[in-house]
């Protein structure tokens, strides 16, 4: 490889990323407001992050986006070192999942699972957090603690499921056209 083409690829990869950190960033904007909390694509587009950039690169990319999201908000400013955390970790695991050598099953299988298994991490992570919230940060009546994490839980799983359904569909369709388009190499570490 010549000496220029060398150095078109870091920065093809880090034009890639920071687009991908963009998209991130807006998709947290499409949303709606619920009781408990927002139903919102963000976790799909954090995931296919994960999918597309691998586990760590595209963990670091959610992980970036969504709490670049966060500081935009005075609400959410104090979270957003656990928003990144928490979507960091959610495309690490889908990204591992889906990018590991060794996998034998198909690439819409492995997806899927993948994104179930970053959906699952999150939710976990985001329940967690909700409730050292809900218990030490801003109490709420201990009677209403259990209703009140039902009711993340199900923002959560609904925002989820989505993800589930909708990252490997997106990540069905941009990866074997970047493949082609031979841009695909550019995501990788």
């Amino acid at each position: 490889m010549s000496n220029s083409k060398r150095k078109n690829v870091p920065a093809a990869g880090l034009a890639f990323a920071g687009m991908m950190i963009a998209l991130v960033f807006v998709s947290n904007y499409i949303s709606i407001p619920t009781a408990f909390s927002r139903l919102h694509v963000a976790n799909a587009v954090c995931m296919l992050a994960g999918m597309l950039f691998g586990g760590v690169r595209g963990g670091i990319i959610a992980g970036l986006g969504s709490a670049l999201f966060d500081l935009t908000f005075p609400a959410y400013v104090a979270e957003s070192w656990i928003t990144f955390i928490n979507k960091g970790a959610m495309a690490l695991a889908c990204g591992v999942i889906v990018n590991d050598k060794g996998n034998t099953l198909s690439r819409p299988v492995i997806s899927v699972i993948g994104s179930l298994t970053g959906a699952v991490l999150y939710i976990a992570l985001y329940l967690l957090k909700s409730y050292v919230q809900i218990r030490w940060v801003t109490p709420v009546p201990a009677d209403t603690l259990a209703a009140a994490l039902v009711g993340k839980l199900s923002s959560a799983a609904i925002n989820g499921l989505f993800a589930v359904v909708v990252a490997p569909l997106l990540y069905g369709a941009l990866y074997p056209a970047l493949k082609k388009a031979g841009l695909y190499n550019h995501l990788r570490d």
